[in-house]
Parts: structure tokens; sequence; C-alpha cells
């Protein structure tokens, strides 16, 4: 029972570990609803981060970690100089509606990318769809 419950606390935790804010790495937050059930939504973010290489934007998305139905933290690396940003969608919701938090952080010292960060997150959401009432915060135009 204790590895059970130490275990359920490591996960939290690592979902804790995301990167902070700063002044050292560019960052971006965006908050969006979906119509659908959180669980469908993970499963679709999930599905669409492991395979994912979007259109001009290119790069390479990877999944580092997740906790079923509460966060995929992912990594996405440029297709010309390898710069590498960490990603992390963490979903909420009951019933027929999820809100996704998201937030994307360089991990190189840069203060401003030329919105990779806004992309990285958007280019999830546009592949899976049928959102609404998008917000950002935090992000360095």
């Amino acid at each position: 029972m204790y590895k059970l419950a130490l275990a359920g606390f490591v996960a939290t935790a690592a979902g804790q570990n995301f990167p902070s804010f700063d002044w050292f790495h560019a960052n971006c937050a965006m908050e969006v609803t979906f119509d659908m059930t959180c669980a469908d939504l993970y499963n679709k973010i999930d599905s669409v981060a492991a395979s994912f290489n979007p259109g001009p934007s290119k790069g390479l998305y990877k999944i580092k970690q997740t906790k079923q139905d509460d966060y995929i933290w992912v990594t996405r690396t440029t297709p010309v100089k390898h710069y590498t940003d960490d990603i992390i969608f963490y979903v909420k919701g009951t019933g027929a509606s999820c809100t996704v938090n998201a937030k994307s952080r360089s991990q190189t010292l840069s203060y401003y990318d030329y919105d990779t960060n806004y992309c990285n997150m958007w280019n999830v959401f546009n592949t899976v769809g049928g959102f609404s009432g998008l917000s950002t915060t935090d992000c360095k135009w």
C-alpha cells in the first residue's frame, strides 16, 4: 500500500518539475477549451504528440513523461539548429468539456524566440481541432 501511495506522489511531483518561467528562457502559456471529454482529449493529444512532425515548421516532438488523464510533457527539437523546448499539456474538466492549460519553455538561454513556444502548443491544438476560448499569458512577442 505504501508503494502505491509513493508511486502516485512521484508521478504527480514529476509533472510539477516542469521548468518554471523566468527571464532567461523564452516561454508562453496557453489555455483552450475543447468540446470533448478529458479522457478523449488526453488520448488525442497523446497520439498527435507521439507521431507529430507538423507541416512547414517541422521539428520533432517527443513524449518525455505522461500521467494518464492529467498531463502530457513533450519536447520539441527544431529541425535546423536543434534547439529544444519543453511543452506540457494539463487537462482538466468534467462531462463533455475539457480545458487544457499548456506551457512551452525553451531549454536554451533565450529571451525572444520568434513565437516558437506559441506555435509549439498551437500546432498540437490545431491538429486535434475543435477548440475555443484560446487565451495566452507570459508570451514574449
